[in-house]
């Protein structure tokens, strides 16, 4: 197996890792929020049989199509029921954030001396679920071939794939990438947020995939509610023999953080990962001692602007826009703590370091109104500001903060919050807003974010940045071999963005906190999108639902 070491991830300040992207509404702390021993996982005794693991859930996703939408919603819906090529190692002695590779579908890979080509060889007897049409036939390299052809011709993430120019697959069990040119983190994306396996019949739309999963992973989903739950039971033919341990998984549609907590505390639902202050946590920790939480860094928080809007194509004003906003006070207090970032999020290799950004992203309102006034808005001006309560009332709360840090220089930003469907998939995907207050993608890689939303081209680039001198930093950087300089011209394009393009104003990673009914046992997952380690998850009987 090949692994690439200048692919790391070096997550800060972590523990396990959380089932769902946390985001929740702060109630305010007086507690320790970089206190990332609260209360940590015991040795329960071998594996037990059976269970329900509910989890509540703030929204719905906008369908189940991993290729049409790239909401983390639809990732998390579908992560249950599809599998990758390659994936993040899991286990119990595995660190969160680790750099270390595994299979999944594919047992084993090799890239060439070139870097042009990438062979991978699939397990045999991998069974798709028994769900019609696909009806458990054998997952083959022609339903990878399937699902690579699809992400290029209309995928949100044809980005991952860009380098692939053509798919061989010379027997069922070997699939061949060939490249235009060298791709050092192509196994990094296929185990990142967005390349699951798709079978032939779904990309070719025997069903529909905004409907239906039908996947090759350790549930099948058997219900979807719409804003209301879904269902998961568990597959009997899954490919890891005698798992998972669970009978099933739920997800309750819960968007008020007090009620997800109150569920927590009388057993009607195990897992919470809205909770966003320490208070909250210790009062659980009184009525439920043996709830187990953990507390790790996760995605980014952002305000954006649309570029084709003015005042925002002035990069003065959001030089001025990004020097306003006191990061630091923000994440300590409306989150429970985090680390400042860049266009790159600090936990990937070839981020900056929270210490450099804070030196490029200074926090100085003096400055600010110099900007503004050079801008020639000497008095501010009056703007919308989007946000959505999709991720839990803590963003719009983000939001507030942003607000009234902008009034401070004169900018008066009228907050308009919409639903999750609508900010997913009419506002900004759209790019019909003038600016917004969210969350990025917790994506693995530097390149993942450089290709994504910087690039001219890029499928996240919904803010309207074109800088040529930037396409052509971003594209040569992909072939870079070598990890010490590639790492160095990442970090240069991150300069050269906060110097020469400020957006989107990148504020930092904030800590997530999950809380976990105590009889849940083996929580060891990664950052990706995915649930392939609720394999190894299990309840013991004192379980609610084993009672």
């Amino acid at each position: 197996m090949f692994k690439f070491n200048s692919r790391a991830v070096r997550l800060l300040g972590v523990t396990a890792a959380s089932l769902l992207l946390t985001t929740g509404c702060f109630s305010g702390s007086s507690g320790d929020k970089n206190d990332v021993k609260v209360n940590q996982q015991k040795d329960a005794g071998p594996p037990q049989n059976g269970g329900v693991l509910r989890i509540a859930t703030p929204a719905d996703p906008p369908s189940l199509d991993p290729i049409k939408d790239p909401s983390y919603q639809t990732m998390y819906a579908i992560g249950y029921s599809y599998s990758k090529l390659i994936d993040y190692k899991i286990g119990k002695d595995v660190p969160f954030g680790t750099d270390e590779l595994e299979g999944d579908l594919a047992e084993k890979w090799e890239m060439s001396d070139d870097g042009l080509t990438w062979t991978f060889h699939l397990r045999k007897g991998v069974k798709w679920q028994n769900v019609a049409p696909v009806s458990g036939r054998e997952f083959t390299s022609k339903d990878v071939a399937c699902t690579i052809a699809a992400i290029k011709e209309r995928g949100h993430q044809k980005g991952d794939v860009s380098a692939v120019t053509s798919v061989d697959t010379p027997d069922d069990y070997t699939v061949v990438f060939n490249l235009d040119k060298p791709y050092p983190d192509m196994a990094y994306k296929l185990a990142g947020n967005n390349l699951w396996m798709l079978p032939c019949e779904g990309t070719s739309g025997q069903f529909n995939l905004q409907e239906q999963a039908i996947g090759t992973g350790p549930f099948i989903l058997t219900e979807w509610a719409k804003d209301k739950s879904r269902t998961y039971v568990k597959n009997p033919d899954y490919y890891v023999k005698n798992k998972p341990y669970l009978d099933g998984v739920e997800y309750i549609n819960i968007p008020d953080t007090a009620a997800s907590v109150a569920a927590l505390r009388t057993g009607k639902i195990d897992v919470v990962g809205t909770v966003t202050d320490m208070d909250t946590v210790n009062a659980v920790l009184k009525t439920n001692p043996d709830t187990y939480v953990t507390k790790e860094l996760y995605s980014p928080a952002m305000f954006y602007m649309n570029m084709a809007e003015e005042p925002f194509q002035n990069l003065k004003v959001r030089q001025a826009i990004s020097m306003a906003i006191d990061r630091e006070g923000m994440m300590n207090t409306v989150r429970p703590g985090g680390a400042l970032t860049g266009p790159v999020s600090s936990y990937a290799v070839g981020a900056l370091s929270p210490e450099e950004v804070k030196k490029l992203q200074p926090y100085d309102v003096e400055a600010a109104k110099k900007l503004l006034t050079e801008a020639g808005y000497p008095d501010g001006f009056e703007t919308t500001m989007m946000v959505t309560t999709g991720y839990g009332e803590v963003v719009v709360n983000e939001a507030q903060w942003v607000q009234e840090d902008l009034a401070k220089i004169g900018i008066k930003a009228n907050i308009d919050v919409q639903d999750y469907g609508t900010y997913i998939g009419k506002s900004w995907p759209t790019k019909n807003y003038k600016s917004g207050q969210g969350l990025q993608t917790p994506w693995l890689t530097a390149d993942d974010f450089l290709i994504s939303m910087y690039y001219s081209k890029g499928t996240r680039n919904w803010y309207n940045i074109n800088d040529p001198k930037l396409d052509e930093m971003i594209l040569d950087q992909r072939s870079i071999m070598d990890p010490d300089k590639r790492n160095t011209e990442l970090q240069d394009i991150q300069k050269y963005i906060i110097k020469n393009v400020m957006n989107p104003v990148m504020l930092y990673n904030y800590n997530a906190l999950t809380l976990y009914g105590g009889y849940i046992h083996d929580i060891y997952p990664q950052p990706e999108y995915g649930y392939r380690h609720v394999m190894n998850m299990w309840m013991d009987e004192t379980s609610p639902t084993r009672k």
